[in-house]
């Protein structure tokens, strides 16, 4: 049976490891960069930080302004399609909106390397999911052209 254990950040990176999921550390934040997630279309950043609640994978998606409005009303949508995933509008000014989508697992009574392995993977699945829904429907920038009959 594998130990259940509360992680700190040396054990996420051993664990990471492990699964050959390729990170880095910028320097910069606390967060581990995931960079599978980052080479996906749209996608700004995608950090796995160690909080006192728990672990969040947290992933920002870079949004067209021209988009905002519908993106808004569709967050309902969005959140009810992934539910292991909080995904919500950041709008600050001087800076591109982005589209954040984090996933929370909580770690106070520790868990596995099972557990934490199933967890990157169904949440880093669920991102790139909502990644390419966004992407089709041209919500994010890198995402095709307005077509005819397309909405923009």
């Amino acid at each position: 049976m594998t130990a259940v254990e509360v992680p700190d950040k040396a054990l996420l990176q051993d664990w990471l490891d492990q699964s050959g999921t390729q990170y880095y550390q910028c320097g910069h934040c606390e967060g581990l960069h995931i960079h599978s997630l980052k080479e996906t279309l749209g996608v700004i950043d995608s950090r796995l930080f160690l909080e006192d609640y728990g672990l969040l994978l947290s992933t920002e998606l870079e949004v067209r302004p021209t988009a905002l409005l519908q993106l808004s009303a569709d967050l309902g949508r969005l959140n009810m399609q992934f539910p292991t995933l909080k995904i919500f509008l950041d709008i600050v000014d001087e800076a591109m909106p982005q589209l954040v989508a984090a996933g929370l697992y909580p770690v106070a009574a520790g868990l596995t390397q099972e557990q934490f392995d199933h967890y990157i993977a169904i949440t880093a699945e669920a991102t790139a999911r909502l990644a390419e829904e966004c992407g089709e429907l041209n919500y994010l920038f890198g995402a095709v052209e307005p077509g005819p009959g397309m909405l923009h």
